[in-house]
Formats: structure tokens, sequence, C-alpha cells
């Protein structure tokens, strides 16, 4: 069982597969989705970028997500409206007591 403060919801978007050229791909015209409640959502990073040709924002969350949620990389976040991507592959902790584990996603999306 989470903290108490775990208390935002987020959506798991998952592609599907197909076959291009012998290779196993996404494919995102065939998603599904499902959600996720008791996490926590914590700012982690952002940044700007002008380089002349176009403005940029970036921004990166972490997500504490109860430890026996169905995620996996490749899948995208929806949290607050906004859409992002799992950076590297989920991460679980299991805590010693066994009370407060859970799996840690890095979130990263894009804008500009």
């Amino acid at each position: 069982m989470l903290p108490s403060f775990f208390q935002q919801d987020i959506t798991v978007i998952r592609p599907g597969t197909t076959t291009s050229r012998g290779s196993t791909v996404y494919d995102w015209t065939k998603t599904t989705t499902h959600s996720i409640a008791g996490c926590s959502v914590q700012p982690a990073s952002t940044t700007l970028d002008i380089n002349g040709r176009v403005l940029g924002i970036s921004e990166g969350l972490t997500a504490f997500i109860p430890y026996d949620s169905d995620v996996q990389e490749g899948d995208r976040i929806v949290y607050d409206g906004d859409t992002y991507t799992i950076e590297g592959v989920p991460q679980p902790s299991i805590s010693p007591t066994g009370s407060i584990s859970s799996i840690k996603l890095h979130l990263k999306r894009w804008e500009g």
C-alpha cells in the first residue's frame, strides 16, 4: 500500500504491433488504454531550446506508480492532459517492508 499522498491518476497508451520488413514495430494506429490510480507525479526537469529555427520546450516528470501496475517500455503516459513518453524502462523498487514498493517512470515530452 502506497502512502496516502499518492493520489494522482495516469492513463497508459499501449501501441499495437505490426511487421515491417521482417521486424516487429509499434503500430500507433492500434492502441489500447488503461488507467492507473494512486500515483505520485513530480516535476523532474525542464529546458528551453532556442536554436534560431524553432523554440522548443522539453519537460520531464518522475512518476511513482503502484508496484503491480501494468506498464512497460514503449508505452506512452497521459497526465494532466499532456502525453509523455517513458524514457528508458520502468524501474521497480521493492521496499524492505513491502509497504511502499513502487515502479518509477521517467517521463518526457517535447513541444515546439
